[in-house]
């Protein structure tokens, strides 16, 4: 029953901040085109959708190789434009163009924004491939881009220290609770519920590492989190061994389950001094197996 319950909060799709914040930026880009009687607000749109990424660090390095690939991908559509009006071998041409440059310039991160400006302004009915059409295609994807980054920065920033220190103790506890069920070999521990959420700390404290100095303010905790995960991973090695054996021990596996569970059990208590309070508490509430 645990395990389908986690098996389900998993896949259990929720409104999330990034989520959250993209429909924030849509708005502010229309309002702001319709503020300033800019042209393209469809472009800043899309431009502002596909900036959002998970942290800041992310959205300006993607916001700056969207920029670049916008206007490789314009102006790629403009001269095609010219020899061709909408000729439907030329957009298959163009496109290739486009995405081999982007790859080329080492823009891999733009080759979507460059592969639409380049539909754009080749295809769309009011645009006639002129550079007033590619500046004004510029301008909105630079609104776009800067939308986006401002309300990542100043809306909702992501929180990555607080995700960091929960997932830590959620480890832990699942980890203790994983090598109770082991030892007592009544039923199989769900093993991969807790190397799904070592995942997930390991990409949060990625992110975080990514982010610019300015913003990393808990350096210090989130190094000590970052040592433990290989001691997770060791315990979560020491249970898989575990789980893998037989149910009727012989002489020769009970030896290996022994080696295996009281390794896993020294590194847990090991740890259990610098878990903090909360995962103790924690602890005590996960439901222990019967003997």
């Amino acid at each position: 029953m645990m395990r389908e319950t986690a098996h389900r909060l998993r896949r259990h799709p929720h409104l999330g901040f990034r989520i959250i914040k993209t429909g924030i930026a849509v708005t502010l880009c229309l309002a702001v085109c319709d503020l300033l009687q800019l042209q393209q607000p469809f472009v800043a749109v899309v431009t502002a959708i596909i900036s959002m990424g998970r942290s800041i660090d992310n959205t300006v390095r993607t916001g700056k190789d969207h920029l670049l690939a916008a206007i490789l991908g314009a102006v790629c559509g403009a001269l095609l434009y010219h020899v061709s009006p909408q000729n439907a071998g030329l957009c298959g041409i163009g496109i290739i163009l486009v995405i081999f440059l982007c790859q080329l310039l080492q823009l891999r991160r733009g080759t979507l924004m460059g592969s639409f400006m380049f539909a754009m302004v080749m295809l769309h009915p009011e645009t006639a491939g002129t550079v007033q059409t590619v500046w004004w295609c510029m301008v909105a994807a630079v609104l776009g881009i800067a939308i986006a980054l401002a309300v990542n920065l100043l809306i909702l920033p992501p929180n990555y220290v607080q995700s960091i220190i929960e997932k830590d103790n959620l480890i832990y506890s699942m980890l203790v609770y994983a090598a109770k069920v082991c030892e007592n070999r009544l039923s199989a521990p769900d093993l991969e519920a807790v190397r799904v959420q070592i995942r997930h700390l390991e990409r949060d404290i990625r992110l975080y590492t990514s982010e610019w100095k300015l913003f990393r303010n808990r350096d210090d905790v989130v190094a000590v989190i970052a040592r433990k995960l290989v001691t997770y991973q060791e315990i979560l090695n020491d249970l898989w061994a575990i789980d893998r054996l037989e149910k009727n021990l012989n002489s020769e596996t009970a030896t290996v389950f022994a080696y295996h569970l009281n390794r896993a059990n020294s590194l847990l208590k090991e740890m259990q001094p610098r878990i903090p309070a909360e995962a103790v508490s924690s602890e005590k509430e996960l439901p222990t197996m019967q003997k």
